[in-house]
C-alpha cells in the first residue's frame, strides 16, 4: 500500500474497497482519488484506470512525457537513494511521486521503491530481494504489488505509462504517469 498508516494493511484495505487506499475522511490524497473517478478498463473489470492509453492528461495536455533519467533535476527526489545505490527511475502520477533506486554498486539493477503522496501525507519504502521482479519495476509489499508500467507506444504512436497497484483481493487501480524519468539501459 502506498502509504503509513495506523492501521493494518487488511484493516486499511477493509476500510472502502472501492479506493486504492484508505485514509482519514480528511486526507486530500483520498479525495483527489475519488475525483479521479476510476473505470474499468474494457478489457478487464478488475483493472480501474483513471486514463485511456492514448488520453492526453489534463496536466500537460499529452500522454505521458518519457524522458532519460539524465534529464531529471535531481532536486525534485524526495529521498535520497540508500548508501552506494543511484536514482534508476522517477515516476510522477497526479496524487503520488515514485523514485526507483539501484541495487548497491550496480547501476543497472533496481532493488528500493520509494513512494510518497503530493501533499506529502504518506510514504512508501520496499527494498525487493526479487531482482527478476525489481529489474520489470515490480515491487510487493503485504500482499499487494506496486509497478510502473511502461510498455508498448513509440515516438509515432506515445501512450500512457502507469502506476498500477493491486490489492490482496486482485483489483489494481491503475493511475497515469504525468511524468516518467528512466535510466537508459
Amino acid at each position: 500500500m502506498i502509504g503509513t498508516f495506523p492501521a493494518s494493511v487488511s484493516q486499511a484495505s477493509n476500510i472502502n474497497p472501492n479506493k486504492i487506499f484508505s485514509f482519514s475522511s480528511l486526507n486530500q490524497v483520498e479525495l483527489a482519488q475519488n475525483k479521479a473517478k476510476f473505470k474499468p478498463d474494457s478489457d478487464n473489470p478488475n483493472y480501474l484506470r483513471d486514463y485511456n492509453f492514448s488520453t492526453p492528461l489534463p496536466q500537460t495536455g499529452k500522454v505521458t512525457i518519457r524522458r532519460a533519467l539524465r534529464e531529471f533535476k535531481q532536486n525534485r527526489m524526495f529521498k535520497a537513494c540508500p548508501a552506494n545505490s543511484e536514482l534508476y527511475a522517477f515516476a510522477e502520477s497526479t496524487n503520488y511521486q515514485v523514485e526507483i533506486c539501484t541495487k548497491e554498486h550496480t547501476l543497472k539493477q533496481p532493488k528500493y521503491y520509494f513512494s510518497r503522496a503530493k501533499n506529502g501525507s504518506s510514504s512508501l519504502t520496499i527494498k525487493s530481494n526479487d531482482e527478476d521482479a525489481a529489474y520489470q519495476l515490480i515491487f510487493q509489499n503485504n500482499g499487494y504489488t506496486y509497478s510502473i508500467y511502461r510498455d508498448g507506444g513509440s515516438s509515432k504512436n506515445p501512450i500512457n505509462a502507469y502506476l498500477e497497484v493491486t490489492r490482496p483481493d486482485g483489483k489494481t487501480f491503475v493511475e497515469a504517469l504525468i511524468y516518467l524519468y528512466e535510466r537508459q539501459q
